[in-house]
């Protein structure tokens, strides 16, 4: 993890996929609201754990100067984290082409968008914690290094 000042404030992927996977499960709640309200429901709520998980990844990322975000690693669960519009488009397609498997496939976006978001919490806890610990010890250096001084 590193620090990356050159990255812009607001990442506009990231919530161009939210927009489009929203629509993605109002659209479908409202088309068949029987059939779908509760697998859009459990996707909405996966998008608003999301988002805030983006918060605090920002707010730690702001405050410690480290990267949180997930990149590089080879799982499912994070890939659609980090790509959520290609995994909206193809719950949208395979939904279009059969639209009695939209529960299905929205259930399972919104396991793994969750999922993703529960991952980013679980860094960004991580960081705080590591950085805490830094300055902690450091600090508990200092405070030897000025003992040493006195005579003690």
């Amino acid at each position: 993890m590193t620090a990356r000042p050159d990255r812009a404030p607001f990442a506009v992927g990231p919530a161009v996929a939210t927009a489009l996977t929203l629509g993605l499960a109002l659209g479908f709640a409202w088309w068949n609201p029987a059939q779908n309200r509760w697998p859009a429901f459990a996707l909405i709520l996966a998008l608003g754990l999301d988002a805030a998980a983006r918060i605090v990844a920002r707010a730690v990322r702001r405050r410690t100067g480290v990267q949180t975000e997930i990149r590089g690693v080879p799982s499912p669960m994070l890939a659609l984290g980090n790509a959520m519009g290609i995994g909206a488009g193809v719950v949208a397609v395979a939904s279009a082409l059969r639209p009695d498997l939209f529960p299905l496939l929205a259930s399972a976006l919104a396991g793994l968008v969750a999922m993703g978001a529960c991952a980013r919490l679980a860094l960004a806890r991580m960081v705080v914690a590591i950085e805490a610990a830094e300055r902690e010890a450091a600090e508990a250096k200092k405070a030897e290094k000025r003992g040493e001084g006195t005579g003690r």
